[in-house]
């Protein structure tokens, strides 16, 4: 008696923990965890790309001598070109968009068009386009000396992820471009992110 008795309390036991883990299944599948915010991922990945351009950027920076505290234009031209000469070395045959990505790049024109077709995107226009912008950018090549660099609005500037100050936002034309200042280098660019 005593081991049927011992024997009906496991089977019991067994039961009961089986219809527990059972509802428990059906609970956990009613409540998963929240997946991934897909806006917050594509920044990330952007911005670890962004962090892995300058580890290297620094890298090939340590190279060159630095400049002195009152540099003269001179010096820092000379810094930037030879700064730029070995990073177009190291990235040679990058591709548009390696540094950006198509989310990224996609994300940008989503965020950027509701201010170009707004009630002030004349006005946002005007101050990017206040200079001739009369090329087309491409990835990997020094910022054309002739070219001015364009304004960055404000209102531009809120909407994308910030930068390390060794890197700036421009637009060249209709194009944005991810521009390393210490190399005077583009490094990526956004085919037509300002609608037309």
């Amino acid at each position: 008696m005593r081991g049927s008795a011992q024997a009906l309390i496991w089977m019991t036991l067994a039961t009961s923990l089986t219809v527990g883990l059972a509802a428990t299944d059906r609970m956990s599948a009613t409540f998963q965890a929240p997946t991934t915010n897909p806006t917050a991922k594509t920044i990330a990945d952007y911005q670890d790309r962004v962090k892995n351009y300058l580890a290297a950027q620094r890298k090939l920076s340590a190279d060159i001598p630095r400049l002195p505290d009152k540099a003269t234009p001179q010096q820092i031209d000379t810094r930037q070109r030879e700064l730029g000469k070995l990073v177009m070395a190291a990235r040679k045959g990058v591709k548009q968009g390696e540094i950006f990505g198509a989310d990224m790049s996609a994300l940008v024109r989503r965020l950027l068009a509701p201010i170009f077709k707004g009630p002030n995107g004349a006005k946002v226009r005007a101050a990017i386009f206040d200079e001739p912008h009369p090329v087309t950018p491409a990835v990997n090549v020094r910022y054309p000396d002739e070219v001015p660099l364009s304004t960055m609005p404000p209102d531009i500037m809120r909407l994308l992820p910030a930068l390390d100050p060794a890197l700036e936002y421009r637009f060249i034309g209709r194009h944005l471009i991810l521009l390393d200042v210490d190399a005077h280098l583009i490094i990526d660019v956004i085919d037509n992110a300002i609608p037309a």
